[in-house]
């Protein structure tokens, strides 16, 4: 079972450092609203503020087969957890695997 996971912004996002914590907002103006190739823009449930609890970036040039299993970044002062999708990875695969399944430092 994954965890509860919904949309809060697409393309646009405001970023804020608080209590130790990253939080997440939607750029106003498209706020709901998400970009699906061959469909167009497209109006969807969101959030209006989340706490970051993992970093996804796509197409990481230093993304590795084998990655260490602490890859962390650091934004606005908070350090969170980072997953590094190399170009041309299935980096939705990679995501779902990372929410399904435990860490096990190997």
């Amino acid at each position: 079972m994954l965890p509860f996971a919904r949309l809060v912004g697409d393309d646009r996002l405001h970023i804020e450092a608080a209590h130790g914590r990253l939080l997440v907002r939607p750029a106003g103006t498209l706020a709901g609203l998400i970009e699906i190739r061959g469909l167009g823009l497209r109006r969807l449930a969101y959030e209006p503020v989340a706490v970051v609890g993992l970093v996804v970036d796509l197409e990481a040039p230093e993304g590795e087969r084998l990655p260490e299993p602490t890859t962390v970044t650091s934004l606005a002062g908070v350090t969170v957890p980072r997953l590094c999708a190399a170009p041309g990875a299935d980096a939705l695969g990679m995501l779902i695997a990372a929410l399904r399944t435990a860490d096990t430092g190997h």
